[in-house]
């Protein structure tokens, strides 16, 4: 009679722990029998040797006790009949989580042997007593080398075998089903222990199709179907890409863009899940670690016949590595991995990949009639009208969309109507500045143009500026102009001129936020990560039209050496040039702000649309300055007279009153002229100056 299949994975652990216990009965009579008459050597006769000698040679030896013969037939029985519905269970491809082991790893009757008398433990502690009985030692937890040798390589023949099944090189070790440990590195294979991977207990429920829980802090498990907005033939070519084990593919584009969406569902199309390996955190995993948990992804790939994607690459770069360079994990990976294999990266530079041929595809921001009916597809409720406003605004991809909604919808009671256009216009810009608040502050907007003092040329060309903005993009489709849209701005001057709020008055004026960038964070002593910094930061703000306000930015973006002396000045170089190129391809405004113009390198200024001077203000600007900064309750004053006296910007005059008022309002007296003058002269005093003539700097 035909054996059957198994089913279900509790009829198989029934069997196989009925056999490891026959087994383990049979060895320890064995035993018993092996004792008699051994109690000391004046009992020993020439019969007793004799059956010793039968037994070395492999013969039937003689006077067993009663019981060893019927356990021995029971275990043969219970062997040939698990061994046949095995066989049988993989001859039907029927799914069962211990036999998926079996077929996946391809492991021989020997080596499943081991697997199992390490795993049976798990299920009947009991086994524990056993195997304690066995060995003779009270220290015993679970399976070790002693044992294993007398329940699976019992043979001088087969001995042999077990120290090859127990190498780094079988798949027993290779792939992470057994540990095998010892407190003395210098213990023999016999004494040290041997443990079933915690993965192989969770089988024993019957639901092999999850991720070993060990795992999650690096990897995620995705399946089932997706959508997703794509172009037809990156589709395809990523199909294609995933079902070959000669490439690499590589899936480029800015954060949320759907790079793992795409990747799962070229995974879907050949009817597998998508292992999604966080590089970043696996990065970060100590050294030591490191081989093992790629050998555990490994195992995990095989055993859930899924495709593997290493998401975020570029994020899992090591300092002292070669920057081009991809993490040492993946070249530990692709020893073990022969399969298909994805990389996502993020920004713009490529790592250089020589493991395999590569399969490069670059994900672009969908377009405007795209993002229109993402909005309509994730908010229902949301008309058309607004969702092309929603798509008009903001150019997200749809990882951005979906969390928004996301997060409009959860910040409204149960009860309340669907988001708004508004809710979502509040919500993105709350996803954004989420991204952008790591290396930026966000700077309030009260003023507006008609708060500024400045001279006409400078007014005009902030006009200008935010007339070119606003329209620049009907202005350019209607004079085919090619080429990124965005604009970049140069403010110079002395400081306190108004260069920083000429930044938020243009902001204001278009309706966007600005964000002043923090240099502290941006400008790093690792090699490469200034670059990484200034990307983040561009494709944070990009989807937003976020404004970018670079303070002092000939600090950072300084000129360039033709005499370069050492890496420090190399890499300076390529920080710059750098910034030039993703200055041209940046779609919004950008603001850079020095107070030293001739630090500036000529080549950005080149390649600045407008360059802006702050002249320092007339004595007309600087009575003016006055007025609007000190308080409606101050007497009367000559601020023509102040503003001939001291040449002052309009930070200092701002400086001074608010010092004066301090004084003022300590003393319990009003604020006039004569206060505002030693205030003044106390300032330029402490800045070094022996006279009030001169600009104060």
């Amino acid at each position: 009679m035909a054996a059957e299949p198994y089913t279900d994975v509790t009829t198989h652990v029934r069997d196989e722990l009925r056999r490891v216990w026959l087994r383990l009965e049979y060895q320890i009579r064995l035993g018993w029998r092996k004792e008699t008459g051994l109690v000391g050597d004046e009992q020993i006769g020439p019969e007793d040797m004799g059956r010793l000698f039968a037994t070395a040679r492999g013969a039937q030896p003689t006077g067993a006790d009663s019981g060893t013969e019927q356990v021995l037939e029971q275990w043969l029985a219970a062997h040939e009949q698990t061994e046949a519905r095995i066989r049988a269970t993989i001859d039907a491809r029927t799914r069962s989580p211990l036999v998926d082991v079996i077929r996946t790893y391809n492991l021989s009757a020997r080596q499943w042997a081991a697997l199992v008398f390490a795993l049976m433990p798990e299920v009947d502690p009991n086994l524990v007593q056993g195997y304690r009985y066995l060995a003779r030692d009270s220290s015993v937890r679970g399976l070790d080398g002693r044992l294993l040798a007398q329940l699976v390589y019992d043979t001088p023949q087969t001995r042999s075998l077990m120290a090859r099944d127990l190498s780094a090189t079988s798949p027993l070790l290779r792939y992470r089903l057994l540990d095998v440990t010892s407190a003395n590195p210098n213990d023999s294979l016999m004494f040290r222990r041997i443990r079933a991977a915690t993965r192989l207990v969770y089988l024993l429920d019957g639901n092999q199709f999850d991720l070993d829980p060990e795992l999650a802090e690096v990897a995620e498990l995705r399946g089932g179907s997706v959508s997703g907005a794509f172009p037809a033939v990156i589709v395809d070519r990523a199909t294609s890409a995933m079902r070959s084990n000669e490439v690499v593919l590589a899936v480029q584009g800015q954060r949320g863009l759907g790079k793992r969406t795409l990747l799962q569902l070229a995974a879907a199309h050949w009817g597998q899940r998508l292992l999604v390996i966080d590089s970043k955190r696996l990065s970060q995993l100590h050294m030591t670690l490191q081989p093992t948990t790629v050998r555990s992804l490994v195992r995990e790939l095989m055993l859930l016949d899924a495709l593997p994607a290493f998401v975020d690459i570029d994020d899992a770069a090591v300092v002292d590595q070669d920057r081009d360079a991809l993490p040492a994990f993946f070249d530990m990976f692709l020893d073990e991995w022969t399969g298909p294999v994805a990389i996502t990266i993020n920004r713009e530079r490529m790592p250089r990949i020589h493991q395999r041929p590569l399969v490069h595809l670059n994900i672009e921001v969908p377009p405007l009639q795209v993002r229109a009916a993402m909005w309509q597809q994730v908010v229902p409720a949301l008309s058309q009208l607004d969702a092309e406003c929603l798509a008009g605004r903001f150019a997200i991809p749809g990882g951005i969309i979906v969390a928004a909604a996301q997060a409009a919808e959860a910040g409204r009671m149960p009860d309340a109507p669907p988001p708004t256009a508004t809710d979502l216009d509040h919500a993105v810009a709350a996803q954004l500045h989420q991204r952008i608040s790591r290396l930026g502050k966000k700077l309030p907007t009260p003023f507006d143009l008609e708060d500024l003092i400045v001279d006409d040329d400078t007014r005009a060309a902030l006009v200008e500026i935010a007339a070119a903005a606003r329209e620049r993009r009907k202005i350019r489709d209607q004079f085919k102009l090619r080429g990124a849209q965005g604009i970049s701005v140069l403010f110079s001057g002395h400081p306190g001129v108004g260069k920083t709020m000429s930044g938020t008055v243009l902001a204001k004026r278009l309706g966007l936020d600005i964000y002043e960038i923090d240099l502290s964070q941006v400008v790093s002593k690792w090699l490469g990560e200034t670059e990484k910094n200034l990307s983040d930061v561009f494709d944070a703000a990009e989807p937003g039209h976020v404004v970018l306000l670079f303070n002092e930015a000939d600090s950072l973006f300084g000129k360039r050496t033709s005499d370069v002396k050492s890496s420090n000045d190399r890499y300076a170089n390529l920080e710059t040039n750098y910034l030039l190129q993703r200055l041209e391809r940046f779609n919004g405004l950008t603001i850079l702000t020095t107070n030293l113009t001739g630090a500036i390198d000529q080549a950005f200024k080149r390649r600045f649309t407008y360059d802006v001077y702050f002249t320092f203000p007339s004595p007309d600007m600087r009575a003016e300055l006055w007025r609007r900064t000190l308080p409606a309750t101050t007497g009367t004053i000559d601020y023509e007279a102040l503003a001939e006296k001291f040449e002052l910007t309009g930070g200092f005059i701002k400086v001074a009153c608010e010092r004066a008022a301090y004084v003022a309002g300590a003393n319990g007296v009003p604020i006039d002229e004569d206060l505002l003058r030693a205030t003044v002269e106390r300032m330029y005093r402490e800045r070094g100056k022996l006279s009030t003539v001169g600009p104060l700097e």
